[in-house]
């Protein structure tokens, strides 16, 4: 089940048709009296129903604009859905674009609570939508994995994700602003910021200090420090000689009801501008994550009705001013129209950065029509067709995961099937998103639980949000020479122990925290060896305790899962599930 924004299932339900009068006051006396509270499940079904019966008449009796937002307002505040102050801008910011999705598509209320609360309502999601993509026939014969020899020329490549600097981070500042000892809590956790200075009676957190936000970043709900993304920069500057750099996104802090386009658009050019001082001679190849949109996730496709007014033309233009000393006239006009591009960047080698927040599920656009958003996975097969006819070879980059629950389900399982038509052409693919330090493996649709096609590999994030030490990835890959594979040879992953620096007031130390086929006894990094290691998880404790260690960088508090047996299996089904919403195939 995935869960949308939490204050949400509030707000859409307020453009279903209405039956008796009822008054706001009336709507958050019934809501109030519902045993359990809102944190309960069968609550918050109850209470979910209560305001689609209710919501629906408040629209019907023609409220304003104005007052359902202060409705919504109002509402978050009675049921502690976030804290206060985030309660009186999520709102006023995300209304808009959710009463206009809600406006075009047609649903009952058991619908709509069954895919804003889990186990509620309708017993299937309306909304997860599986829809018909072309693909070409005249897959080439499968190749066995390329086995390279040694000494053969290969290529670092940097991989950053996931950056979220924050310029309000306050060294000394409340980093448990949440604490569920507190009055005021926000019960799902998702739009909390701590480690800033705030006035009193702001947050969940007044009074003494209980958990100080450190001088180079904070293993709770805090983004990175500005100096901490500084530091990072500079040690790979003088470490290491790239031959490029790939960013999958994501560069703002998570206080997403504080967005704006000026303050977005500001961002995007300093962050880049930072990178190109740091590697003035570097080439640095962008793709765009969900927290470039503004809202957060809104990037409607051409086509929509009020796209001149609601669409994101504002930052794929951004984008392609930022990005566009890499790139050539004909992809700077594919990333204004779909913040996606495909350029070759050696002989050989295309990289495609596709824009994968048109799979998001709190895009709320896309429910209108979740069908190929602008086009881009047919463009994606166009790409992937020029390169297969001329034997080249693609890295695919973007920001969300096609096995993760945010992508939806129609847009993940069209995308898992280009990917087993394009095996032998997609040499590899990179993502971010997670924070973690992960991977997804694609099957052979002939048999989803016998030979393996593919790999997402998942970088850990720079920002510690939330229990993470700060990370990014170095691959070595094999290239530039004539007949290269440009597979992934070696994965190199970088932490930095905030603890450590914080508490000896030193500037953190980025070191090599594992190499992969050495960390996990791989031969390779080819699809198969990747299944292998599953296959190792489920029997080897102390090797899957590595993983769970090298997940958060030694950041989350202790390891329940490794000496059990049924946790592990759990958490491998995850590595074998490259298509969202389809665990049981694949476990």
């Amino acid at each position: 089940m995935r869960v949308l924004y939490p204050v949400l299932w509030i707000l859409p339900i307020a453009v279903l048709t209405a039956k008796l009068p009822v008054t706001p006051a009336g709507l958050l006396r019934r809501v109030q009296e519902v045993p359990g509270g809102p944190a309960d499940q069968t609550a918050k079904c109850r209470i979910c129903m209560i305001l689609v019966d209710g919501l629906q008449r408040l629209l019907a009796q023609n409220s304003t604009d104005e007052e359902l937002i202060e409705f919504g307002i109002n509402t978050c505040k009675v049921l502690k859905a976030e804290q206060t102050h985030v309660c009186d801008t999520i709102v006023p910011s995300l209304l808009p674009e959710v009463l206009f999705m809600m406006d075009h598509v047609i649903v009952t209320p058991d619908e709509m609570c069954a895919d804003l609360v889990q186990d509620c309502g309708h017993e299937t999601n309306v909304f997860d939508v599986l829809w018909p993509l072309k693909i070409p026939d005249g897959k080439p014969p499968v190749k066995p994995w390329p086995q390279v020899q040694k000494g053969k020329p290969t290529l670092r490549v940097l991989h950053l994700s996931d950056i979220h600097v924050d310029r309000q981070y306050q060294e000394g500042s409340e980093a448990q602003c949440d604490s569920e000892e507190q009055d005021h809590v926000s019960i799902f956790g998702m739009f909390v910021m701590c480690c800033r200075n705030y006035p009193p009676g702001v947050t969940a957190q007044d009074g003494p200090i209980k958990k100080p936000a450190g001088k180079w970043g904070t293993q709770a709900k805090c983004d990175l420090p500005y100096q901490t993304f500084i530091s990072a920069m500079s040690h790979i500057s003088r470490t290491e000689k790239l031959d490029y750099i790939i960013i999958t996104g994501d560069l703002e802090a998570h206080d997403i009801w504080d967005y704006t386009k000026e303050k977005t658009a500001a961002n995007i050019a300093n962050i880049t501008a930072v990178l190109r001082e740091f590697f003035p001679t570097t080439p640095i190849f962008q793709s765009v994550g969900n927290h470039e949109g503004v809202p957060s996730d809104a990037m409607a496709p051409h086509g929509m009705d009020e796209y001149d007014t609601r669409g994101p033309q504002w930052l794929y233009a951004e984008l392609a001013k930022d990005w566009g000393p890499e790139l050539g006239p004909v992809q700077r006009n594919d990333v204004h129209y779909r913040a996606s591009w495909a350029q070759y960047v050696k002989p050989g080698l295309k990289l495609i950065a596709f824009n994968s927040i048109y799979c998001s599920q709190n895009n709320f656009y896309l429910y209108i029509n979740q069908v190929d958003p602008d086009g881009t996975l047919e463009w994606l097969i166009e790409q992937l067709v020029d390169a297969e006819q001329k034997g080249d070879k693609v890295h695919l980059f973007a920001h969300i995961p096609s096995g993760n629950g945010y992508c939806l389900k129609g847009w993940s399982f069209n995308f898992y099937e280009i990917v087993n038509r394009f095996e032998s052409t997609i040499a590899a693919q990179f993502y971010g998103h997670t924070h973690v330090d992960q991977f997804e493996i694609y099957y052979d649709q002939a048999d989803f639980k016998k030979r393996p096609v593919g790999v997402n590999l998942i970088t850990p994030s720079l920002t510690t949000n939330t229990n993470n030490n700060p990370a990014y990835r170095i691959y070595t890959i094999d290239g530039d020479y004539a007949g290269s594979s440009y597979t992934v040879l070696e994965i190199e992953a970088f932490y930095a122990n905030l603890t450590a620096a914080n508490e000896n007031g030193q500037e953190p130390v980025w070191e090599l925290e594992y190499k992969a086929t050495e960390a996990y006894g791989m031969k390779d990094l080819s699809p198969q060896s990747w299944h292998d290691l599953t296959e190792r998880f489920l029997t080897d404790a102390h090797l899957f305790a590595k993983y769970y260690h090298h997940y958060n960088r030694y950041g989350a508090p202790g390891d329940s899962c490794s000496s059990n047996a049924g946790c592990r299996k759990s958490w491998v089904c995850g590595m074998r599930t490259a298509r969202s919403h389809d665990t049981t195939k694949f476990c």
